[in-house]
């Protein structure tokens, strides 16, 4: 009796070798290459003969970029998602096979996010670099080794520190889904705002989005800072009571927390994609 359609499948990505149909002689299963008889085709599956799948980054990259040409991610995400519902394992198979989805892809972006998973440090730096030259007045110098890579650390507490200002730097786009993004930059805000020393504080934003969330958001300083216990601390040290609205914080205890759109400054080949 023929194996069930999904023990064929199992069998066809651990051996890639064996005739489901019948018995096996171990000997010639170790040099059969032959998909099992009625699997289906799987991408990535073993094949005659096995192709090997490239780790290179720049093949990685090309593979990726392949992929993402046919439509953007979210849509070919979207589009996959809907034809897989109500398919059976054929079905899944063939979707992935016309979708461009195999086990390259895969290899592909595994490899691509093990060398640039910190690509959004690359971003927060270059990003501060290029502004640099442009928001330092005359004379101005830079006091503090910067926090260039995304996050800070106790000996640096801000991004950028001089004999003149304290400044964090906030890269990332607004979308509309921007919950997390919301209680970052009010997080950095309350830090600016804390900082006792006499210095400018500078908190740069991408988009005009930022501003209008800290300058008109009813949601408290306790919702935006539920997962930053440490700026939860320094606000009920200097600020006292979390109950105060966003708006409120921003207009009063931060007033003198510059906020500034980064497409103003960055050169316009970037800020044509911040836009």
């Amino acid at each position: 009796m023929r194996l069930s359609y999904r023990r064929e499948l199992r069998e066809a990505h651990r051996h890639g070798t064996r005739d489901t149909m019948g018995p096996v002689n171990e000997s010639e299963d170790s040099h059969d290459t032959s998909t099992a008889p009625g699997a289906p085709n799987i991408p990535g599956a073993p094949s005659t003969p096995s192709t090997p799948i490239s780790a290179d980054l720049g093949t990685a990259v090309a593979t990726l970029a392949r992929f993402l040409d046919r439509q953007p991610l979210t849509a070919a995400i979207a589009a996959l998602e809907h034809q897989l519902q109500g398919a059976d394992a054929q079905h899944a198979a063939d979707t992935a096979a016309a979708g461009g989805v195999d086990a390259d892809l895969l290899v592909s972006a595994l490899t691509t996010r093990e060398n640039l998973g910190r690509l959004n440090d690359l971003i927060h730096a270059t990003g501060i670099m290029l502004a640099l030259p442009f928001i330092l007045d005359e004379g101005e110098k830079v006091t503090n080794r910067p926090s260039l890579g995304a996050g800070n650390d106790p000996s640096r507490p801000y991004d950028l520190e001089t004999d003149q200002r304290v400044a964090e730097f906030k890269l990332s786009r607004w979308r509309g889904a921007d919950a997390a993004r919301k209680r970052q930059t009010f997080k950095d805000l309350v830090m600016l705002a804390a900082d006792q020393s006499g210095r400018q504080a500078d908190l740069y934003v991408v988009g005009p989005e930022p501003a209008r969330f800290l300058r008109s958001s009813a949601s408290t300083a306790a919702w935006a800072l539920d997962r930053s216990p440490g700026a939860r601390r320094t606000f009920q040290s200097v600020f006292g009571s979390l109950d105060v609205p966003v708006h409120e914080f921003t207009a009063t205890h931060a007033h003198h927390v510059r906020v500034t759109d980064l497409c103003d400054i960055l050169p316009p080949a970037v800020t044509d994609l911040l836009r």
